[in-house]
């Protein structure tokens, strides 16, 4: 027996071959790395955006996105699909590096010959390992390919692109073993042939073609058998090569643009959207630049965003405004800003194609009066004249109303999307500019914004009634004591609508129930802006954030409580973009937490028995924005009598909003069904009596569902602390 070793330009020789090889590989990695500079160039004409930020935290993350594949795996069997391609490909890409430094710079690193690493139990191993990993790669191409043109998920959109990157990746892997086989039936090392060898059998998957070969005539240097191995060869190479040469020009360009965009991820917390910088001084500019109105407008970052884009659809499948049939899908909210980025045909919503070409009239023509595009392409797509950096992106249909205003700001899309892309702000940023610069919001929105800068409150109520819920009730205020452990922060909700009143009743119950110093601020109390800043009016946020912040400063207290799921957000993660002292003067708790502490320590008790079935619904803006999933729970399991039970696929940070966040509590449904509903829907499946809320925009989402879906009478709305309450001594929740 002979040893193990490994013969690189079998059949094909040493002379013509190797010269193909390499002249091929520099122009492919020219085309490629042309392609990915030409990308480049595409960012760098976006706005600043420093992110460079905490290096060793983002390159750490970044890695372990990458080879952990963690946003990947939380979708199962997909993210299984990709596992398998992804680690497939790295093992492929690595056994070739590893034939590159024998052949190429001969580093005698192991082997019993200088300068070869291919020989003896290495390469036997090698041949194993290459083997194994083969198989799971293509294993992972079959499936995505299954996938993809078969069981066709609706959240995939399949371009040219998409056939030719399976294509590609399953001809070069299927061909690397075809050629494995063809050399184990025909290559010998002096007279033996290498398929008699014990070792040849390591590469079990070759040796088992090199057998079939064999059977069938095209072993033991067969010239049919030999030319076929070069001919393999010979487009397995090509092949290759224009593969890599259209990376930049394919989706395959995530697995360098992903990790990158995973890198600059944004590292402020969750649930702070982006500041407009300056933003009094460029209001008094002649022409401000607020929000997003062109493709000149985004960042650098947002283009990247664009680019690291895989269009999964995992985005679209979470979403909650795409689930109730509105025109929003976060995938095609950033792969049409992509196309038209790229200058390429942009897909649209509707299954329509738009194309943006300069100097081209409406009859198709160019200003010089010569034909500005083939009569065949101005019937094949919708033409827009203008420049692609500064058409208007809500003309031509490009954008619509119901689109960028059906965004309930929940989530769950940047929650889901593996490249980390960063859909919230962008929407965010349409809306800015709809409502600062063009005055064009839905009239709703427009009464919203304006009972907040008026009364203090989106409902349109008299600032005076801000204590109305009160009534009855011995609540300190701020201005009466000035020095407290708790402010407890009421919100706009509790303060005026009477279904959130009680949840505001029973917080006071439970502070004097468990000897807490508490006070509230009363008539001093404000919105906290958050409805504004997510509708776009960035100014009067600001206004109503420096008037709270000031409010505050008169004060002195160790922890603020809320109730509501925005206000604990806003106060926590926004103000001190303004002079907030959350996290350093003052810890800001939302009520779920702070009722599962004073449980824990043992101040209040849940004694009596409540036999009810629960399904609790987790708020966005306390799960996905700040991670608040356990607290609840606990304090709802420390209930006797309550059985918790979850909604099926639906929970924690994977939950549907309930349709109210984003300012869309006071618009009209955007949708063909409620959010809502669709929601109560997924945790009636749950089979509950009641459904559990931490948040009041949740409550009043879902007592509107109910009666709308005929079960108010036979599905209770309870706040957790409503259930705490019940479960104290001698002592129940108002009715």
């Amino acid at each position: 027996m002979t040893e193990a070793v490994r013969q690189i330009y079998w059949n094909v020789g040493e002379g013509f071959a190797p010269l193909a090889l390499y002249l091929s590989a520099l122009v492919a990695l020219a085309v490629m790395t042309w392609g990915m500079l030409r990308d480049v160039a595409r960012w760098r004409r976006g706005k600043p955006d420093a992110r460079i930020s905490e290096l060793p935290a983002r390159l750490v993350e970044s890695l372990s996105q990458v080879f952990g594949q963690k946003r990947v795996l939380k979708d199962r069997r997909p993210g299984t699909m990709h596992a398998l391609i992804f680690f497939g490909f790295l093992a492929l890409f690595i056994g070739t590096d590893i034939i590159a430094v024998e052949e190429d710079f001969s580093i005698p690193l192991m082997g019993p010959q200088a300068g070869q690493i291919l020989a003896g139990s290495f390469y036997q191993w090698y041949e194993l390992i290459l083997d194994t990993m083969g198989l799971v790669f293509l294993a992972g191409l079959v499936w995505a390919a299954w996938r993809r043109y078969q069981t066709k998920p609706d959240r995939l959109n399949n371009r040219q692109t998409d056939l030719w990157v399976l294509a590609t990746l399953l001809y070069i892997t299927a061909t690397g073993f075809l050629l494995e086989g063809l050399r184990l039936a025909n290559q010998s090392i002096g007279d033996i042939p290498v398929y008699q060898q014990a070792w040849a059998g390591n590469s079990y998957f070759g040796y088992g073609l090199a057998t079939v070969f064999r059977t069938i005539g095209l072993g033991g240097g067969s010239g049919v058998a030999l030319g076929l191995h070069g001919l393999f060869w010979y487009t397995h190479m090509l092949v290759t090569f224009a593969f890599i040469a259209s990376i930049p020009f394919s989706k395959f360009k995530h697995i360098f643009y992903t990790p990158l965009n995973t890198f600059f991820r944004d590292t402020a917390p969750k649930g702070a959207l982006m500041p407009i910088p300056d933003l009094e001084g460029e209001i008094e500019k002649d022409e401000p630049a607020l929000g997003l109105a062109t493709l000149a407008d985004f960042t650098w970052k947002q283009r990247l965003d664009f680019d690291a884009c895989m269009q999964c659809g995992r985005c679209q499948r979470k979403c909650p405004a795409y689930a109730s049939g509105s025109e929003l899908s976060p995938k095609f909210l950033i792969t049409k800003m992509a196309d038209l980025m790229r200058g390429e045909p942009i897909l649209l919503r509707d299954g329509s194609v738009a194309r943006v070409h300069q100097n081209v009239v409406a009859d198709g023509t160019s200003e010089k009066g010569e034909a500005g595009q083939p009569a065949d392409e101005r019937e094949k797509y919708r033409i827009i004249t203008g420049d692609a950096e500064t058409i208007p992106l809500y003309e031509h249909g490009l954008f619509t109303e119901n689109e960028l205003w059906s965004c309930t700001t929940c989530r769950a899309c940047m929650e889901e999307c593996p490249a980390m892309i960063e859909h919230v702000d962008q929407i965010v940023g349409f809306r800015r500019n709809l409502a600062m610069i063009q005055s064009e919001v839905p009239g709703n929105v427009k009464r919203v914004l304006e009972g907040i800068e008026r009364q203090g409150n989106p409902w349109r109520l008299p600032a005076r009634d801000r204590m109305a819920w009160a009534d009855g009730l011995d609540v300190p205020t701020m201005g009466e004591k000035e020095n407290v452990d708790v402010l407890y922060w009421v919100g706009c909700a509790p303060s005026y609508d009477d279904r959130s009143k009680r949840v505001a009743r029973t917080m006071i119950e439970l502070f004097t129930r468990a000897g807490v110093d508490f006070a509230v601020l009363g008539e001093e109390e404000t919105c906290t802006g958050d409805p504004a800043r997510r509708m776009g009016e960035e100014l009067l946020f600001q206004e109503m954030a420096k008037t709270n912040v000031g409010t505050f400063g008169q004060y002195t207290f160790k922890r603020l409580v809320t109730t509501c799921a925005h206000c604990y957000n806003t106060i926590k993660n926004e103000y001190n973009q303004f002079g907030g002292r959350a996290g350093i003067d003052y810890e800001v708790i939302h009520h779920t937490d702070f009722l599962a502490q004073l449980v824990a320590d043992g101040k209040l008790t849940p004694t009596e028995k409540v036999e009810q079935r629960v399904t609790y619904h987790d708020p966005c803006y306390i799960g996905r924005y700040n991670d608040v999933y356990d607290a609840p729970r606990s304090v709802l399991q420390a209930i006797p009598g309550l059985e918790l039970v979850e909604a099926p696929d639906w929970n924690r940070e994977r939950a549907m909003c309930c349709g109210g966040g984003g300012g869309n509590a006071w618009m009209e449904g955007w949708g063909k069904k409620g959010i809502n509903v669709i929601r109560l829907e997924q945790m009636q499946k749950a089979e509950p009596t009641t459904v559990a809320v931490a948040c009041p925009f949740c409550m009043v989402m879902f007592e509107d569902a109910a009666k709308n879906t005929g079960v108010d009478e036979t599905l209770a709305r309870k706040d957790v602390a409503e259930l705490l309450l019940e479960a104290l001594p001698k002592h129940a929740a108002e009715s």
